[in-house]
């Protein structure tokens, strides 16, 4: 029998990974801990992140961009992981507000057109340079390794390929799977399969943390039509070319979310 339960949150950079951590910290303060690697491309394995929890004897919750599925296998505690998935290409979006915002080239007057450099963003990114892996099925290259193993990767064609089936095997394992797009209906339904685990959760919506694209408030599809304007069609294209898997796996997501919250189905507990 496992000693102690303990929340993982996988934190997927723009996945809404930042307003959850707030989540976190409101409901176990100090004992939500966040933690990665000294470089960006530092990497924590199952059995470092077993070594990190059980030195810390009262964390109740994890968050870190550096830990990836599936959970560690330990006899000290049980983890139950949560997840967010985002449509591919809204994360993209957001990813170059972001890189935008950190560069400073994003101005403060109502009449700046925050995607007036999308276009040439996405050409530079599509030629090599650092963002590359932003734009290329990176949720299914996160969310799709074996234990204690990097991603399997392929090249076919010019864009990268992932196990794709791991990736939907491992999300399904997930008790606390939720959607950017939907962030305030699947968070509050944490608290019912928490409680299962033991853990008390509560969740009140507020205010998203760290928002990069000022208009995330909009429906989902006024976002992607306002995002399609500013590319050329064989951009746009090669954008959802380029991330097949990850369109495929929001909508596997989308769909096992709604059924779950549907019928009520949860994983069971052992």
């Amino acid at each position: 029998m496992t000693n102690r339960n303990v929340l993982l949150h996988y934190h997927i950079f723009k996945n809404s990974g930042t307003t959850f951590e707030r989540v976190l910290n409101d409901n176990y303060g100090e004992q939500h801990i966040s933690f990665d690697g000294p470089f960006p491309f530092s990497h924590i394995n199952q059995d470092q992140l077993s070594m990190i929890i059980e030195r810390h004897p009262a964390a109740v919750a994890c968050s870190s961009h550096q830990i990836h599925l599936p959970t560690p296998s330990s006899m000290a505690f049980r983890a139950i992981p949560v997840v967010f998935i985002r449509n591919p290409m809204l994360r993209i979006r957001s990813v170059y507000f972001f890189s935008q915002r950190q560069n400073k080239s994003l101005g403060k007057r109502g009449d700046d057109n925050p995607l007036k450099g999308l276009e040439d963003w996405v050409a530079s990114a599509l030629a090599g340079d650092h963002n590359l892996n932003q734009i290329s099925n990176l949720q299914t290259g996160f969310v799709s390794r074996c234990y204690n193993l990097p991603p399997k990767r392929q090249g076919i064609d010019g864009r990268v390929n992932y196990d794709l089936q791991t990736a939907i095997n491992n999300l399904s394992l997930v008790p606390c799977l939720g959607r950017t797009e939907h962030f305030d209906t699947d968070v509050a339904s944490f608290a019912d399969t928490l409680a299962r685990f033991d853990i008390p959760f509560s969740y009140q919506p507020k205010r998203a943390e760290n928002i990069s694209s000022p208009d995330h408030g909009q429906p989902i599809s006024e976002q992607l039509d306002a995002m399609r304007e500013h590319l050329t069609a064989a951009t746009w294209d090669k954008l959802r070319w380029m991330n097949h898997q990850d369109l495929a796996l929001y909508d596997i997501v989308h769909d096992m979310l709604e059924k779950r919250l549907a019928t009520g189905f949860t994983i069971p507990v052992a």
